[in-house]
C-alpha cells in the first residue's frame, strides 16, 4: 500500500491506498485513536434518464461516529474524477477536538484525497 501523511498542529493523519484490480482501497485514519468509524462505497452509475455517468455512494457507519461524513465525500470526489469504483474507509479521533482541529482535518483530508486523485490521474 502506498502511503499519504499529512502532520496538522501535532495531529499525524494517513492516507493508504492500493489498486484491487481497477478498484481502489482506500484508508484514511489518525489521531490520539485509529479505527474504522465510517465506509463509503462510490461508484460509477449509468443515468436512467440521460446520456450521462453519475457517482452512487453507499455509506456504513458505526454507532456515534461521524467519520462516514469524510468518506462520503472522498469516495465520491475520487470516484467523480477517476472514474472508477473505490472504497473509502476512515478512522479518525482526536481527544477533545476543537471545532479549529475538526475543520483544519477536514482541510488536510480534502488536500490528501485531491493528490490521490493527482497520483492516479498521473499513472494512467
Amino acid at each position: 500500500m502506498a502511503m499519504i501523511t499529512r502532520s496538522i498542529n501535532g495531529i499525524e493523519l494517513v492516507l493508504s491506498h492500493q489498486r484491487i484490480g481497477s478498484d481502489l482501497l482506500v484508508a484514511i485514519y489518525g489521531g490520539d485513536e485509529h479505527h474504522i468509524g465510517g465506509v463509503a462505497l462510490a461508484y460509477p452509475t449509468k443515468s436512467h434518464y440521460r446520456d450521462a455517468t453519475t457517482v452512487s455512494v453507499n455509506t456504513i457507519t458505526a454507532p456515534g461516529h461521524k467519520d462516514y461524513l469524510v468518506a462520503n465525500s472522498s469516495a465520491e470526489s475520487i470516484c467523480q474524477v477517476l472514474q472508477i469504483p473505490v472504497l473509502v474507509s476512515v478512522g479518525i479521533h482526536v481527544n477533545a477536538a476543537t471545532r479549529e482541529q475538526i475543520d483544519a482535518i477536514v482541510q488536510a483530508v480534502a488536500s490528501m484525497t485531491d493528490e490521490l486523485i493527482e497520483f492516479y490521474q498521473k499513472s494512467e
